[in-house]
């Protein structure tokens, strides 16, 4: 669950990025994610995917060039790695966390349960934003979708949760590969959690949720939001592994750049 908020305290932001390259529309996707902040914000990258070459990783240098005024980097290489009393001080003068991972798992078994994971629910209820980039995208939910088969057609195993960092329970997000691979694994994952909503996010793309659980579409992309709140029936618990889940009555909304939507109401503003 989300931490509490305190007196007077309003949430910060949640992120949900799509997978980002150097170009000009990823430039706008984060120049509008920044503009969320105070100005001269500070911006902290925690990123499990190491730099062979020793150059300054590519995230980083985008987000300078969005604005940010400074970046730190921070790479985890074991759980010990989320405990230093140097990276829980950058959070706590953070207005950005930013998590970085080329897998979920592998962010969230280095996270997940340490001082680094109640710093960022503590300071998201004190209104820093966090946001997760590309697979990292996942961990802001309570329920992170961990693995998933590829395909349009739900099937019985289709999709394997894992705990997430919890700073949301309202979605699940899968922004990996192409809309029609990402469907098949979003209504699995609803079928098995019909009181989320599942968001599917393309590349250049962002999902930003404010305080008053309002998500914001910004990018180049779209934005594939299923909500199972009418769901009339599933088979999911009937069917043998691997076999199609039979679902019936939900809804599907595609969203791009400017469009907004209530999570609370479960409709489009």
């Amino acid at each position: 669950m989300p931490a509490k908020l305190g007196p007077d305290r309003s949430r910060g932001h949640l992120i949900a990025l799509g997978a980002l390259a150097p170009d000009e529309r990823v430039g706008e996707v984060l120049a509008r994610v920044l503009a969320l902040l105070e100005p001269q914000a500070r911006v902290v990258v925690v990123t499990s995917i190491d730099t062979s070459d020793g150059d300054e990783a590519e995230l980083e240098t985008l987000l300078r060039n969005a604005g940010a005024a400074e970046v730190m980097r921070v790479l985890l290489r074991t759980r010990a790695d989320s405990e230093p009393r140097a990276l829980l001080g950058a959070v706590d003068q953070a207005a950005l966390v930013v998590l970085q991972t080329d897998q979920p798992l592998r962010l969230s078994t280095l996270i997940g349960g340490t001082r680094l994971a109640r710093a960022l629910r503590r300071r998201n209820a004190e209104g820093m934003a966090v946001a997760g980039c590309a697979a990292a995208a996942a961990l802001l939910c309570e329920h992170m979708v961990a693995h998933g088969e590829q395909g349009a057609t739900p099937r019985h195993g289709g999709v394997q949760f894992a705990p997430g960092l919890g700073l949301t329970n309202r979605v699940v997000i899968d922004q990996g590969g192409h809309a029609s691979d990402r469907l098949g694994r979003l209504l699995g994952a609803l079928a098995l959690n019909p009181f989320a909503l599942g968001l599917g996010i393309d590349a250049a793309t962002a999902a930003i949720i404010g305080p008053d659980n309002v998500l914001e579409v910004a990018g180049a992309g779209g934005i594939t939001l299923l909500d199972p709140a009418e769901m009339a029936e599933s088979n999911v618990a009937d069917v043998t592994p691997g076999a199609p889940i039979r679902i019936t009555n939900l809804r599907l909304h595609a969203l791009t750049a400017g469009a907004r939507y209530d999570l609370d109401f479960r409709q489009t503003l």
